[in-house]
């Protein structure tokens, strides 16, 4: 609360510091300085208007507690939910519309905060977590906004082929495949509903979860690699 707009050198503390607050401050960008600090354990970024989170925030693998609430934030960024050791995410009040699934990965997160958010549902990733405490309060995810949201574009051709392509392990028949085609096929990630290859984002549906995280009704985002897929699900 010194209405900063850099940080101040912290060079002298580079080996030392465990916790730093710099909330309520005037930081237009992530402090990238914080990066080198190795030992950071606990990063508290409330009340700036910090609108991205750099992906290199990735380096700082000790961080175990991370708030940028009441920032002015819209994504998350895929460097996140590589910290392995965080156990506290706070990104409360923020304009964030989806959270990745991604955050899967965060296997130590206890205490999730994403309350005053714009979103919809929570990816179904979070399911695997070990929270023991979660707030969602003050967003989008009354049932009535749902319509918009339960709304898919046709998948593309291309991705429906790789899909037939990999589903049918057409790549042990035909072993002359060019670098292109080599670059679609292997670009794909896991399918929420069958955990088989999805090409592109698939096709998005929305599950509710009764008694979960002690909520009585709580809404998750799967995302299905095809309408067969979508349909069996």
């Amino acid at each position: 609360a010194y209405f900063l707009f850099h940080l101040p050198d912290l060079t002298p503390l580079m080996d030392t510091l465990v916790c730093l607050n710099l909330s309520f401050n005037n930081l237009l960008f992530f402090p990238v300085e914080v990066f080198n600090i190795k030992s950071l354990q606990v990063l508290v970024l409330r009340n700036n208007p910090i609108r991205k989170i750099p992906n290199d925030i990735q380096r700082l693998k000790s961080l175990k507690k991370f708030t940028i609430s009441f920032n002015l934030l819209s994504d998350l960024p895929s460097g996140l939910f590589l910290l392995e050791n965080l156990q506290y995410l706070d990104i409360a009040y923020n304009g964030i519309r989806v959270i990745p699934n991604d955050i899967k990965n965060l296997r130590k997160l206890e205490c999730l905060n994403t309350e005053g958010n714009q979103l919809s549902a929570l990816p179904s990733g979070v399911l695997s977590l070990p929270l023991k405490y979660l707030r969602i309060e003050n967003n989008f995810i009354h049932p009535l906004l749902w319509n918009e949201k339960m709304q898919n574009q046709p998948q593309k051709l291309t991705h429906l082929a790789a899909l037939c392509f990999s589903r049918n392990n057409l790549k042990e028949r035909y072993t002359d495949i060019t670098e292109d085609i080599e670059k679609i096929l292997d670009d794909f990630t896991v399918c929420d509903c069958c955990s088989g290859p999805r090409y592109g984002e698939g096709l998005r549906l929305i599950q509710i979860y009764r008694n979960v995280f002690k909520f009585g009704r709580l809404p998750f985002y799967f995302y299905a690699c095809s309408s067969s897929c979508l349909r069996n699900f």
